[in-house]
């Protein structure tokens, strides 16, 4: 039944952000690309895809089609040539804050009625499940 409810949820928040992202014109994974290079500005492709759960390969789309709005620029890394790293331009920082601003406000919605000793077990109680089914090496 866990299981069932964990499931649940994630398809409702899914959809809730897949509303949110594309009034903005963004796809899920845009987003998480807007947002952690806003966190982490200058990840290189590989980092990108491992941390937004896709493959290298669709994150290279990704990246194209935010260099292709002006919301991302890469820049070859100082260590590797061959390794691009990516950046927010002005444009893509403020669209991030746009589309942000929406998403917690989703956030909000989605915690409403947990007081904050409840979140944060909801928190550990996700994080152990996670490690629980992630595979060791």
């Amino acid at each position: 039944m866990s299981g069932y409810l964990v499931k649940r949820a994630q398809s409702i928040i899914n959809l809730s952000l897949e509303e949110i992202v594309s009034k903005h014109g963004l796809g899920i994974p845009h987003y998480v690309v807007l947002a952690l290079l806003a966190e982490t500005p200058g990840l290189p492709n590989a980092e990108l895809a491992r941390k937004a759960f896709v493959t290298p390969q669709s994150m290279n789309e990704v990246l194209q089609q935010l260099e292709a709005s002006g919301s991302v620029e890469r820049q070859p890394s100082p260590s590797n040539a061959r390794i691009l790293n990516a950046q927010l331009t002005q444009t893509g920082e403020r669209k991030w804050r746009s589309v942000n601003d929406d998403v917690l406000e989703l956030e909000e919605r989605l915690l409403l009625g947990l007081s904050r000793d409840e979140v944060r077990a909801l928190n550990r109680s996700l994080q152990t499940i996670i490690r629980n089914m992630t595979p060791t090496p």
